[in-house]
């Protein structure tokens, strides 16, 4: 009771609470915060300011030492070669005065600046050092490593920052500043022979330095540095008063609604509330004196414990050895969860080791028959087509049947953790046997977990023996667990073999289609080849993956990098485009992008088809069925004209044969009236056995026969036009059905035609070969003429088309030529590079022996 009120008056006197001395410390730290920053943000733009005026007082220092250095080393010696030793001019040979002379100068330009060079017992008395100046002295003599010093000092009302360096005298220096004796007479006229001698060796006698006033660089600083204080202060303030206002609003709230549990449950030995005692605190104090009164009841409540205790020590020692008792059965059942434990993860670790499950499964039955009291197992699986379990592997179990009925959808109820009775459904789905062996029930006992995953019974793991009665729930657990875990890896490895037959058969597929497909992303990278693309380039799979298509070595044109169409770019309709390859082939390329979800190009699988024999037979329908309609015009057209030609030819003749009472001139205008009519109606005959489907005498024959019969009849002309004819003819060619003159006609219209291309001096190349692989023969009648222009390479074999001059050709050479050879089941081909040469090929088939 006298506690309890001491303990009271204490809690009232207290003069701050846990809330203010907490408010009070963060505003605290808030201010020193702000004075931390503003100090930080001074010292350093001091420093700047430092470091800045420290590289101009460097330029001025260098300059000066520069200047000194030249008259030392350059300008001095040579005024001794020229005036002699004894001689001493002061303006030229003084490095001091003339240092001095030179800062003066620049002190005129920039006053700001202060330079001055001092020493001990200075020659002139002018320089002789201050009290600045000597401490720098001394300092600099009490520390010979330093050679330099710098900082900011003040010097009357003004901040200047001076920079020192000791003035150090060299052998060299004794000339003037050692025995008076020994210096020029000059100098001992000028100073006299007490100041400035008796300098001693590598000895600090005087300084140099440099001020530059800061006061203006200062204020700046100081004001910004007060214009940031104030600015963080506020800053400061306002986060203060945020963060006062949340701690009010989170925490203060709850404080109270906890004390007014306290209030209202927390009473004392008095009936006085809490409340009355800690109402004068803030929220923190009266928790605190809450904490406390619960204190001293938790206090109390123990020495009532203490007296109740000894009266029940006997009670206790009851209750403690029934807790061994407990304990030790508890330890047991530990350990024994602990072996369970460990062959679950044995099994676990099983399972991952291996990707078959006949190497799978005798392992984990073995690790199921150390925590199980079975004389033997084995484990089924699943044939759901057949219905029935099938023993996959067995342990010391030969009695166990190959094959059990099995109805999987009887299962379905016991596939939940929390119903253990599923050896009864694996019974009625087997058929309503006791046993999954082919002996007596009453001979031996059977306990059977199914192996199971996604509500989906996939197999069963069967347990032998005669003490299968002493398997408790929480070993069905276990079991139920390990068969959970074995159903898993069964479904994910049948997946995994699923997965690898379907990749398998999708690249199957992929490599089946004879045209190039690949698979890229927007940057070209590839992500999948199909065999054509790796046999057309003699590529590897593992060496082009994931690298981009364009860095690839290829060994032929690739028509993918040909495309205009940037991938990034591609429209989500597919989109094709017809390339002309760099190797003379045309292939149509298709492009299908894959979306990714915000609707960027994926990947885009391309698939590139050479078109190029498409496209020659697609000519060649086209020049046929155009040879056909300008044949039936031809033919309609040769007959209109025929008939009037053979009236005009009829008539000429009949004047011809009475020429008696002509005149000269009008039988030489009837003859020229003859010779142009009988010209129109050779072209009318020409186009009639044009349009006429002639009758072809095809034989068995030779082809280079009719290539020799040919070059015989051209040679002495070509020989005359000083034309070479060469001809590299394939012997023991296989004969062919041809019609041998109409060949000779097509063979003499090209090298006619390759002639006239030839302005002199040509050469003409005849070749004929046999492709075995193709069963034809090829025949080539190339030029080096001045070729074909590629706007008409592709109307060459149009009737009446023709490059030569107005009284040159009919243009129907070439396409009789073209309907000759297509008579022959064959083609003929043109390519040409204008100014080079143009090159004719006629390609064959060769026929079976017998055929016609």
């Amino acid at each position: 009771m006298e506690q309890n009120h001491t303990l009271s008056s204490g809690i009232s006197n207290s003069s701050i609470g846990l809330q203010s001395r907490f408010m009070l410390g963060l505003a605290c730290i808030f201010i020193c915060f702000c004075i931390v920053v503003t100090a930080f943000l001074y010292l350093h733009e001091k420093k700047l300011l430092e470091e800045d005026v420290y590289q101009k007082t460097e330029l001025i220092m260098a300059a000066v030492e520069s200047t000194r250095g030249y008259v030392r080393e350059v300008l001095r010696p040579k005024m001794y070669e020229v005036l002699g030793d004894e001689t001493f001019v002061l303006e030229a040979m003084s490095t001091s005065y003339i240092g001095r002379v030179v800062m003066d100068r620049f002190q005129d330009k920039l006053p700001s600046f202060a330079y001055r060079r001092v020493a001990i017992n200075a020659r002139n008395p002018k320089f002789e050092a201050n009290d600045l100046e000597l401490a720098k002295i001394n300092y600099f003599a009490e520390h010979p490593e330093e050679d330099d010093w710098h900082g900011i000092v003040k010097s009357g009302s003004r901040h200047m920052y001076m920079r020192f360096r000791p003035v150090r005298f060299t052998p060299p220096c004794f000339r003037c500043h050692g025995d008076p004796d020994d210096a020029p007479q000059a100098v001992v006229d000028l100073y006299g022979n007490e100041r400035g001698f008796g300098r001693r060796l590598d000895v600090v006698s005087g300084v140099v330095s440099v001020g530059v006033p800061v006061d203006v660089g200062l204020v700046p600083i100081m004001e910004v540095a007060w214009k940031v204080f104030c600015t963080t202060f506020i800053s400061v303030f306002l986060l203060y008063g945020i963060v006062w206002f949340f701690f009010n609003k989170l925490i203060i709230r709850d404080l109270r609604g906890l004390l007014e549990i306290f209030r209202d449950n927390l009473r004392d030995e008095y009936g006085v509330q809490l409340y009355e005692q800690a109402r004068t605190k803030d929220e923190f104090g009266e928790l605190a004196a809450s904490v406390q009164a619960v204190a001293r009841h938790l206090r109390t409540t123990r020495h009532q414990l203490e007296d109740y205790a000894k009266n029940l020590e006997k009670k206790v020692e009851e209750r403690t050895l029934a807790l061994r008792r407990s304990e030790q059965s508890l330890r047991e059942k530990v350990i024994t969860r602990g072996q369970e434990l460990r062959t679950l993860n044995t099994i676990s670790e099983l399972i991952t080791q291996s990707v078959h499950l006949a190497d799978i499964l005798p392992k984990v039955l073995q690790q199921a028959l150390k925590v199980i009291p079975a004389e033997g197992a084995g484990i089924y699986l699943l044939d759901r087509q057949r219905a029935r379990l099938v023993l996959q592997c067995r342990e010391r179990a030969e009695i166990l049947d190959e094959t059990i009925p099995f109805d999987p959808l009887v299962c379905l109820p016991f596939l939940d953790e929390k119903m253990l009775d599923f050896d009864r459904f694996i019974q009625e789905a087997a058929c309503s046997r006791l046993s999954l062996t082919g002996e007596e029930a009453v001979l031996v006992n059977n306990f059977n977990v199914p192996l199971c995953c996604r509500s989906q019974v996939l197999g069963v793991m069967t347990f032998v023996g005669r003490d299968l009665e002493e398997v408790d729930v929480q070993l069905q657990e276990l079991l139920f667990s390990i068969g959970h875990q074995i159903g898993i890896t069964i479904e994910s490895l049948q997946n995994i073999a699923r997965l690898v037959e379907s990749k398998e058969l999708l690249q199957s597929v992929f490599d089946g289609i004879t045209d190039v497909v690949i698979l890229l992303d927007a940057e070209y990278r590839i992500k999948m080849v199909n065999k054509a693309f790796l046999d057309r380039h003699g590529l590897h799979l593992e060496e082009i993956l994931n690298r981009s298509l364009i860095e690839l070595p290829l060994k032929n044109p690739c028509p993918f990098t040909a495309c205009r169409t940037p991938l990034a770019q591609l429209p989500e309709t597919p989109v094709v485009e017809q390339i002309d390859g760099r190797d003379g082939h045309i292939y149509e390329v298709n492009f299908y992008p894959l979306f990714s979800d915000r609707g960027e190009v994926r990947n885009v699988v391309c698939y590139a088809k050479d078109i190029t024999e498409k496209k020659q037979v697609e000519q060649r329908i086209q020049q046929t069925e155009k040879l056909v309609s300008l044949g039936q015009l031809a033919a309609g057209v040769a007959h209109e004209i025929n008939n009037p030609l053979g009236i005009i030819l009829c008539y000429t003749d009949n004047l011809l044969e009475d020429n008696e009472d002509l005149d000269p001139s009008v039988l030489e205008d009837i003859r020229v009236i003859e010779k142009h009519a009988r010209s129109c109606q050779r072209i009318v005959t020409d186009l009639l056995n044009f349009s006429r489907s002639q009758k072809t005498d095809k034989r068995h024959g030779s082809i280079n026969r009719a290539i020799e019969e040919v070059v015989a009849l051209v040679r002495q002309q070509f020989l005359k036009q000083k034309i070479r004819l060469t001809l590299h003819l394939e012997d023991e060619l296989p004969d062919i059905f041809l019609d041998l003159d109409k060949m000779k006609q097509v063979f003499l219209n090209l090298l006619m035609n390759a002639a006239h291309a030839i302005d002199d001096e040509g050469v003409i190349l005849v070749v004929s070969r046999y492709e075995a692989e193709d069963n034809r023969l090829v025949v080539t009648v190339e030029d080096n003429g001045r070729g074909i222009d590629r706007e008409v390479v592709d109307k060459i074999f149009d009737p009446f088309f023709t490059t030569k001059s107005q009284s040159g050709g009919t243009g129907l050479g070439l396409s009789v030529s073209y309907g000759i050879v297509r008579d022959h089941d064959g083609d003929i081909q043109v390519e040409s590079k204008p100014g080079k040469w143009t090159r004719f090929t006629i390609i064959l088939p060769v026929q079976p022996s017998g055929a016609r």
